[in-house]
């Protein structure tokens, strides 16, 4: 199990910069990341933030009134080694409050295809964020190879956090489902596994 979770871990180091940072949408195919780890020999190929959901008024004031963010942030990776290959899907999300929530497939997402599907969801247990006065929650999800191809095509148009005292949902506009899609192609293509070839 912890040789299992190792590219998490490290996917976990970098993702901390990266959703926090940089430009929300890249023109061209451009990761944030595609480094090899020299200790362990992980490769992580990271994309670029995408902001995602509305504008919403966080707990931080400013003289005018509430200083407005995004509802969230996300991060496409991959992560291989000798013993295990995959994608993951990190969504940052800003919360008023303290929300207790497990790991399991508690995360949803509705495709454009009108599918809902639910992914295993390791969470953390928030932080606070001094510039919003709000607690930053990492949402890392499992992204299998079948749904990997599936989000190359299709757009996630709402997504869904069920937390133990309530569910999250963000809807996602369609220039912001454009980008995920676009984030989810870049570090496919750079992976090698993206498009698929005859």
């Amino acid at each position: 199990m912890i040789q299992t979770m190792k590219p998490l871990l490290l996917f976990g180091l970098f993702t901390c910069v990266f959703l926090l940072s940089g430009p929300a949408v890249q023109a061209q195919c451009e990761v944030a990341i595609d480094e090899v780890d020299p200790f362990d020999s992980t490769r992580v190929v990271g994309s670029h933030p995408v902001n995602f959901g509305y504008m919403i008024p966080s707990k931080y004031e400013l003289t005018d009134g509430p200083k407005m963010i995004e509802e969230g942030k996300m991060l496409f990776a991959y992560s291989e080694n000798d013993s295990i290959n995959g994608f993951f899907m990190t969504f940052a999300i800003q919360e008023y409050s303290y929300e207790p929530i497990e790991t399991g497939h508690n995360v949803q997402m509705k495709l454009s295809d009108g599918e809902v599907l639910a992914v295993y969801n390791i969470p953390d247990n928030g932080t606070f964020d001094k510039t919003t006065n709000m607690r930053l929650y990492q949402h890392t999800c499992v992204i299998p190879l079948d749904l990997f191809y599936r989000l190359t095509f299709s757009t996630i148009e709402m997504i869904r956090i069920e937390y133990q005292k309530q569910n999250r949902i963000i809807v996602i506009s369609e220039k912001q489902q454009k980008a995920i899609r676009a984030a989810v192609q870049c570090v496919g293509r750079k992976s090698g596994l993206y498009p698929v070839k005859p």
